[in-house]
């Protein structure tokens, strides 16, 4: 595909991955180009059960903006409870009461929560520095390359360890057939002293709410296909000049990452899914069971085959246009990494909670880091 080919370079052959468990295959069927008679979809329900409808995370686990907080960063921030502060406090000995030298704790301002431990050269970036990035970017205008957006959602994940909105930018949908998602800018913040305030261009798809990252505009060094983006870092700059030029270019880097997200989705579109290729995938992103697997393990394992199983049978993965193709293999990983793997609850927050946050900045990502990297690697 010349537009894939253009900024994605040819990539060499995939090294052979081996014999798929016996299990994992049972999981997989053929394309509209199979090797075999392709079997039917239809799962065995009373195993499987069909994936229950998506719920948009974002709005679940945040406070959906209405009428003018979705434009107005000072009634955003009401609306999202996030107007207040954190500040340094002394890190003291709970024996001794003597300070901690070169550390302090950062204490939530309303509940007086600790939300980490830092170090002597931390200063606090409060919630209202992350919404006034909102206001830079209204200030770009068209012809400098800007972006109408609104704000749809914002929060908080453990207590207000990290803060988070999230806009949508409707210039920048991706239409596949019928198979549609929107593009968002994900602006957040943390108050761990571990994380810095970032913007990260994301997409969410229509049809079962999924989240992925965009893709770096630039290959990284020593890879021929782009990876997914963490998000870049906006500097904490003084002065409506210099704001409004880091609002240019994350304007610029966002759309770069479309150009590329694009072109990558719909070269992941034209490849037919065969069993062969669904095995190779699951297998590149979800490894082997070695011979010490254990009863647990084991139990993970064919509990998440199962979830895969049901998913690539159901709806989500039947749209006009990405049906049946190596596209609809890696929004099945997707799907299933933002609503249905299990993750460690933290802080007091609730499973859904603690899955979103998974998916966004820990292992869930990773999970989605390695089906991308895989899925391009497979449609070369």
């Amino acid at each position: 595909m010349d537009l894939f080919s253009d900024i994605l370079p040819p990539l060499p052959a995939p090294v052979p991955i081996g014999t798929v468990v016996a299990q994992v295959a049972k999981t997989i069927t053929p394309s509209h180009h199979p090797e075999s008679p392709k079997p039917s979809r239809v799962p065995q329900t009373a195993r499987l059960g069909l994936p229950p409808p998506r719920q948009n995370p974002w709005q679940s686990h945040g406070h959906a903006m209405t009428g003018a907080a979705s434009t107005d960063v000072d009634a955003a921030i009401r609306s999202a409870g996030l107007d207040w502060e954190v500040r340094k406090v002394d890190l003291r000995c709970a024996d001794t009461l003597d300070a901690v030298p070169d550390f302090s704790a950062i204490r939530r301002g309303d509940t007086g929560a600790i939300l980490g431990v830092v170090g002597p050269d931390y200063e606090p970036y409060q919630n209202r520095s992350m919404f006034d990035v909102f206001t830079d970017l209204a200030r770009v205008s068209r012809d400098d390359g800007g972006l109408p957006f609104t704000i749809e959602t914002a929060g908080a994940f453990q207590g207000g360890k990290v803060v988070w909105a999230l806009a949508h930018l409707p210039d920048l949908g991706i239409r596949i057939g019928d198979d549609e998602s929107k593009t968002y800018l994900l602006v957040s913040n943390g108050h761990t002293g571990n994380r810095r305030l970032i913007i990260a261009p994301t997409t969410i798809r229509v049809v079962c709410q999924n989240t992925l990252r965009m893709a770096e505009a630039q290959a990284r060094e020593n890879r021929r296909h782009p990876g997914l983006a963490g998000g870049f870092t906006l500097k904490h700059v003084s002065g409506i000049h210099e704001a409004v030029n880091e609002a240019k270019a994350a304007f610029a880097a966002t759309i770069a990452a479309h150009r590329v997200t694009k072109a990558a989705w719909n070269r992941l579109a034209d490849v037919p899914l065969t069993a062969k290729l669904e095995a190779a995938l699951m297998t590149q992103v979800f490894g082997t069971p070695g011979p010490d697997e254990t009863d647990r393990a084991k139990a993970i394992r064919v509990s998440r085959q199962n979830r895969l199983a049901a998913i690539a049978a159901g709806p989500t993965s039947q749209v006009r246009g990405t049906k049946d193709t190596l596209f609809s293999a890696l929004a099945a990983i997707v799907e299933f990494v933002d609503h249905d793997r299990v993750s460690r609850r933290a802080d007091g927050g609730d499973t859904g909670e603690s899955r979103l946050f998974s998916a966004t900045f820990g292992s869930g990502a990773e999970v989605k880091e390695r089906a991308w990297n895989a899925a391009l690697a497979l449609a070369a």
